[in-house]
């Protein structure tokens, strides 16, 4: 898969704050010289232009990653890139270590998933209307629009 097929180089980015929020969580957990130049009471910080270096590296490996899980999925015929895709692109390009931690984000996400309300689920015993029919329903809807309608043209003539 080539750039042209991602849109090219300059329709991709990382939101930048978010990217700065990470590097602000994770710096004060790396091990480094307290004695060190730089930064206030000899914490680490980060350069904007490192910060968009790394934006291009992440970017970078997003389109190595993908470009290997399409290939994984496309060789087994399969028009949906599956986990397992993700992961056996992990260990070819040498990141297999990674894995572990791409499953516990997967299994946050199932459990976040699981939890989600469905459409359906919210109507359920809903203040009754869970047991009228569809078209009373609408009818309804559109008396309730009416009466809407009505205050709106009534308020504006009044204006």
């Amino acid at each position: 898969m080539s750039d042209k097929d991602f849109g090219g180089n300059d329709d991709l980015s990382l939101p930048k704050a978010t990217v700065q929020k990470i590097i602000s969580e994770i710096l004060p957990q790396l091990p480094h010289d307290p004695n060190a130049s730089g930064g206030d009471k000899g914490e680490m910080t980060f350069t904007r232009p490192a910060r968009d270096l790394l934006i291009s590296c992440s970017l970078e490996f997003l389109r190595m990653l993908s470009s290997e899980s399409n290939d994984i999925s496309e060789k087994e015929s399969k028009k949906t890139i599956s986990v397992e895709h993700v992961e056996q692109a992990l260990t070819d390009l040498g990141f297999g270590t990674y894995i572990d931690g791409c499953r516990g984000v997967v299994g946050e996400w199932q459990e976040v998933q699981k939890k989600r309300v469905g459409r359906g689920e919210k109507m359920r015993n809903f203040g009754g209307f869970d047991k009228m029919g569809e078209d009373e329903l609408r009818k309804m809807q559109e008396a309730l629009l009416g009466e809407a309608r009505g205050r709106m043209e009534g308020g504006s003539e009044a204006q």
